[in-house]
């Protein structure tokens, strides 16, 4: 009898294989530390910070409360204090008193009114923003009587009336960035049923306005779609003199 000479191909099994992970080589290394990521020795100092981040937040006191207990605001800003939305903001003295904002909320419901502008406060604080605190404005009072119904002659009469309560915040010695990301900030997580009404103040140094001249002149001289008539006019003008003298 005649033997078969095929051999039988066994397939390999690709679920006994593994392949081990060498560091460097199929994946570069994730950095953990910002002396890793940034190849230097990590300095809180060279950043301008006063405490080193690894260290936040400080452990506090215990039986620490914050309706009794005073604490600054790099104390505030380095610890965890529950509930230290629901206090008064921490009020960032005043340097020189210069205006340099004022918001106007308007609002039917006070209730809604009085969170927002604590909302407001505690923003200005986190921000390094010294405010005034928060001053209410006279309420305006709407009044409309008109008839009970459709009837022009009718007697009964019906009385509808509309308070607008109103509150503001002024903020002092701030930078302008800052206090446009302030209000950026305000209105991004605006609260409905509050309207806002922002007035700001910007100081400049004196001859800002003639700068502003000088380097729109300078700027016209350099733009080539401002120049353009001008070379026109002056080619034109050389092509009849050319032409006079050729005739």
């Amino acid at each position: 009898m005649a033997k078969n000479s095929s051999k039988e191909t066994k397939i390999p099994d690709v679920l006994a294989y593994t392949v081990e992970a060498v560091p460097g080589q199929l994946a570069p290394s994730v950095a953990s530390t910002p002396g890793e990521l940034f190849g230097s020795a990590f300095s809180y100092e060279s950043l301008g910070l006063k405490m080193d981040p690894r260290t936040l937040p400080l452990p506090l006191p215990k039986n620490f409360n914050p309706l009794d207990t005073a604490l600054t605001e790099e104390q505030y800003a380095s610890s965890l204090v529950h509930g230290r939305s629901v206090v008064e903001p921490y009020r960032h003295p005043r340097t020189h008193s210069i205006p340099v904002a004022s918001i106007h909320f308007r609002s039917h419901h006070v209730e809604l009114l009085n969170l927002f502008t604590h909302f407001a406060s505690h923003a200005a604080s986190a921000l390094g923003i010294p405010i005034g605190g928060v001053a209410s404005l006279p309420t305006k009072r709407t009044l409309w009587t008109v008839p009970r119904s459709p009837f022009a002659h009718k007697k009964a009469q019906e009385n509808f009336e509309r308070k607008i309560h109103k509150r503001a915040i002024k903020a002092f010695d701030a930078d302008g960035e800052v206090v446009q990301r302030w209000v950026a900030y305000l209105r991004t997580n605006a609260l409905a049923g509050v309207g806002m009404k922002v007035t700001t103040w910007d100081r400049v140094p004196l001859g800002i306005g003639n700068a502003k001249i000088l380097k729109q002149n300078q700027d016209s001289a350099t733009n080539s779609r401002l120049t353009a008539p001008n070379k026109i006019k002056q080619l034109g003008e050389e092509i009849i003199k050319e032409e006079q003298r050729n005739a």
